[in-house]
């Protein structure tokens, strides 16, 4: 009850041969179309898409279910398996032994499948019979397939659910229903914009042919409670620029003049923006940290939510993933969206962060004037290169100088890219420029140990970052040399920040975006150079 149209002949001709293969069966056979064969004793079989309409009015000898565990289950789709089941029931109701048949590789540990499971596998005298079996106990001829040896030395959690009928382990639901109500504004959908209030606005842009294009307006109450005010969405297929259009008028309602959006499309929301008079930053938080920003925030109720139903099932609906290297990630489940959920978590967990009080911000760092932008020193103690690789593999590369008239450290450049053994040859040209620029001898590379093999096959003088200045242990220090303008942002660095979507590591906040490789560089960078002494020696 999934497939229609090529896929629903597919189903059919596989049912048909399966009957013209045993010879009483076969003389049943009266027609064939699309997607319905009928049967000389006034049996039909069809084929349709799990909806909740399609079994309504009908009688039902037996109704199989393909591949249930792949079916909406508490999301966005009016389509829940649990609600197309009840629609079914009544249609088998009627026929005595109708049987409710259903298929699927597991998935998750939700939905029908898994409640089904949980409760009758393995019970005697249970009403339900479970079938559990392996792909090469199911289908003989498949026992010894390489293919599926490869498989399980690709990816051993998938491979044991595509053929060994286990349930994912490393795919849990990520927030409940429960806790997603406890913070509903009930029979409110939207709040209009009121004097006196500061509001912010996350989008989550779309080229207008796939997914949806979406916008979410908030504000922080005095209690420190994330208000969602106004969220909009807009189906494709569109015209991205009437969309921005519409969205910037909406926005300035708000009297908001800047926004953030996720790193979607390269120049093109911002400069669509900017033609409307809004200023476009992208998110310094990926979708992952977004989503781990906000459970907490929801469990503790420190957001209140419209009352918008394709918007608590887009949260309810969002998964946890853990890859085999046990990082985790955190996005919608197959076939679902969360273009919804990430335009309203991107809004309230930055209300929430902007509450916290920068320890670090770039102005702070920059020259007066950009006529007057900072340049390397002219003699330099020494210059070191600083790499740093975050949780989801991103490396960050910061380049300082140490002045040898002053105290002051510049941030002469920053690189933010997947580092790898290649990527060292470049990180040791550009320190050498750097070293000759700020007519030094004296250069270093430090880096996490995991590096340490890559850095020195250049030749260069390597160390390990110290494990004492990775961010947060050294922040207020870092603050306190920052705030006493010792620290100094090069013009490269501020013109690079200006395009970066990681230009916001250079906000720093505690315990905001702990994660981000660029900004434990930068945080490690001071530290090194301005509390140790071993570089001074």
């Amino acid at each position: 009850m999934r497939r229609t149209g090529k896929q629903a002949r597919v189903i059919l001709s596989y049912i048909v041969g399966f009957l013209r293969s045993i010879p009483l069966f076969a003389e049943l056979i009266e027609d064939e179309l699309a997607e319905t064969v009928r049967l000389s004793n006034g049996v039909v079989i069809e084929v349709h898409t799990a909806s909740i309409g399609a079994p309504r009015g009908r009688t039902f000898l037996a109704v199989l279910c393909d591949e249930i565990a792949f079916w909406p289950t508490d999301g966005d789709s009016a389509n829940v398996d649990s609600e197309v089941i009840t629609a079914i029931r009544p249609g088998l109701s009627t026929i005595p032994y109708s049987l409710l048949l259903i298929a699927s590789s597991p998935y998750a540990k939700r939905g029908v499948l898994y409640a089904n499971y949980a409760k009758y596998f393995g019970k005697d005298d249970a009403p339900v019979l479970v079938w559990q079996g392996t792909t090469e106990e199911m289908n003989s001829s498949l026992v010894g397939d390489p293919l599926i040896a490869e498989m399980f030395a690709e990816d051993f959690e998938r491979a044991l659910a595509e053929f060994g009928a286990q349930y994912r382990n490393d795919i849990v639901a990520w927030i409940t229903r429960e806790a997603v109500e406890a913070v509903i504004a009930r029979g409110i959908r939207e709040l209009p914009p009121g004097e006196g209030i500061t509001y912010a606005a996350f989008c989550d842009p779309s080229g207008g042919s796939a997914d949806s294009m979406t916008l979410a307006i908030g504000h922080c109450e005095a209690s420190g409670v994330a208000v969602l005010d106004c969220v909009r969405e807009i189906r494709p297929p569109f015209s991205p620029d009437a969309v921005v259009e519409e969205f910037s008028a909406l926005i300035k309602s708000y009297n908001i003049s800047r926004i953030t959006s996720d790193f979607y499309g390269g120049e093109w929301p911002r400069e669509r923006f900017a033609s409307h008079g809004i200023t476009l930053d992208v998110s310094t938080r990926n979708k992952s940290q977004i989503y781990t920003e906000f459970l907490p925030a929801l469990n503790g109720q420190r957001v209140r939510l419209l009352d918008h139903p394709r918007l608590i099932g887009q949260l309810v609906n969002l998964e946890r993933r853990t890859a085999r290297g046990g990082r985790d990630s955190i996005d919608h489940a197959p076939g679902a969206h969360d273009d919804f959920a990430n335009a309203v978590c991107g809004a309230l967990v930055n209300l929430i962060a902007d509450r916290r009080p920068a320890l670090v911000r770039p102005s702070d760092m920059s020259a007066p004037s950009h006529r007057e932008a900072w340049s390397p020193p002219l003699k330099a103690a020494y210059v070191i290169a600083l790499i740093v690789v975050g949780d989801l593999g991103t490396g960050a590369v910061v380049y300082g100088a140490q002045d040898a008239t002053s105290p002051a450290l510049f941030i002469c450049d920053f690189d933010v890219e997947p580092v790898s053994a290649g990527s060292f040859a470049s990180i040791a040209a550009k320190l050498e420029a750097l070293r000759s620029q700020c007519r030094t001898a004296n250069s270093a590379i430090w880096a996490d140990e995991s590096l340490l093999l890559f850095a020195r096959s250049t030749g260069s003088n390597a160390h390990p970052i110290p494990k004492e200045f990775r961010g947060e242990d050294r922040l207020l220090s870092v603050a306190g040399h920052v705030a006493s303008g010792t620290v100094k942002i090069a013009g490269l660095v501020a013109e690079k920040a200006k395009s970066s979507p990681f230009a916001g590591a250079l906000d720093v906040r505690a315990g905001e975006n702990v994660d981000d490789p660029l900004r434990n560089a930068l945080v490690s960078l001071v530290a090194l150079c301005l509390d140790d002494e071993r570089l001074a020696a």
